[in-house]
């Protein structure tokens, strides 16, 4: 699902009358048939769908499912049943890194040299990058330059198609984005989406934690204090117990669910999760249940501490992006999962959404459920 539909989405929403009347008292059902009318419509790829979606203001606390959980199409889908989550793991990351910066055990400001490895450091000068000039914060907003190497061409996916069971590992990673692709410009200067500069991240958690990537994701977000049982770093960690099995993933034809997780790990994505869970973290993210300084999701959302001059902000924030509907001038935050994964926060009405597909899908369910509540938000001003 790429930005470009969700901006298209969020500026195209006019509050337009639904086949779900947004007066239905039992918001459950509406947002159940969104899920069931995407999942019948004639001529699609869609597989199947669930969504989460959470606004004590507009009084929804939804979470459902239809179609099926894989191309096979023997078991249906289920509302709790986990999925690779892909980089909406980014996010997660970023969250983690901001723990950190409000505890003043790092710095966003600082170079990246100050807490990655010397062999690291190495690896990047080679590539014809000056690290010292990297910080943390264009790791974070993707100004940093490094060439991404999961999707800076077609080389890594060719690559990965050749052993599906290779164990990658951070390293071989950060070396395959020097062997395949030159600095994009100085940091700063442009954004280009990089997951190399996410996986330098989750060493940078790694090394000031003195802990694994999972453990410090899920002590510093405080997974298990706010309920997200069925989220876990695939791999890295313990899957919990009691979890259903998880939804296919798909890359085009070829069924890539069991492909070694570590191809997609170590800060650019990794994390399993389920919608339920998904917008859990993102109404304690919002609400001030996650971080310990109130300023600090500000300085995530760029809105304290950036130097924007009177100038707009740019989309691009740490971990998310931004877009702002044309006509409706309400801010949403969001991102993507390569696998099929939507989350969005759409704070005007405290309002969290997850979506996820199990193979494929167009915009109908994304954008029902966004004018769903944007229509049901209107109705309450």
């Amino acid at each position: 699902m790429k930005y470009s539909l969700l901006v298209l989405i969020l500026a195209t929403s006019t509050f337009a009358p639904l086949d779900c009347d947004a007066q239905v008292k039992d918001h459950n059902i509406a947002l159940q048939k969104i899920l069931d009318k995407a999942c019948k419509k004639k001529n699609n790829t869609i597989i199947g769908v669930s969504s989460s979606v959470k606004s004590p203001e507009l009084q929804i606390d939804f979470t459902g499912s239809s179609g099926f959980d894989s191309k096979e199409k023997t078991m249906l889908l289920h509302a709790k049943q986990p999925f690779r989550i892909a980089s909406v793991t980014k996010v997660f990351v970023a969250a983690a890194i901001l723990r950190l910066h409000e505890q003043q055990r790092i710095s966003i400001e600082d170079p990246i040299t100050k807490y990655i490895s010397d062999a690291h450091i190495k690896l990047l000068q080679d590539g014809d990058y000056t690290p010292a000039s990297i910080t943390v914060r264009h790791c974070l907003n993707h100004t940093s330059g490094l060439y991404d190497y999961a999707v800076g061409g077609e080389e890594y996916i060719a690559e990965a198609r050749k052993d599906s069971k290779k164990r990658w590992t951070r390293t071989e990673q950060i070396k395959f984005a020097m062997d395949h692709g030159k600095p994009h410009a100085p940091p700063g200067q442009e954004e280009h989406y990089s997951d190399t500069g996410y996986v330098l991240l989750g060493e940078i958690l790694e090394r000031q934690t003195n802990s694994g990537l999972a453990e410090s994701l899920r002590t510093l977000l405080k997974f298990d204090a706010l309920g997200m049982s069925a989220t876990y770093l695939e791999s890295l960690e313990e899957r919990p117990e009691g979890l259903l099995n998880n939804v296919k993933r798909y890359m085009g034809e070829l069924d890539a669910s069991n492909w070694d997780n570590s191809v997609d790990l170590y800060g650019g994505g990794g994390l399993v999760s389920t919608t339920e869970d998904l917008t859990l973290f993102l109404q304690a993210l919002f609400n001030g249940r996650l971080f310990e300084k109130e300023g600090t999701l500000e300085v995530m959302l760029l809105k304290k501490g950036y130097p924007a001059n009177g100038e707009a902000l740019p989309n691009q924030r740490l971990g998310f992006t931004s877009v702002v509907g044309e006509k409706t001038g309400l801010t949403a935050y969001l991102h993507t999962g390569f696998w099929g994964t939507v989350f969005i926060h759409i704070p005007e009405y405290n309002c969290s959404i997850a979506i996820n597909y199990t193979y494929d899908g167009d915009s109908d369910a994304i954008q029902q459920t966004v004018d769903y509540v944007l229509e049901l938000g209107k109705k309450k001003e």
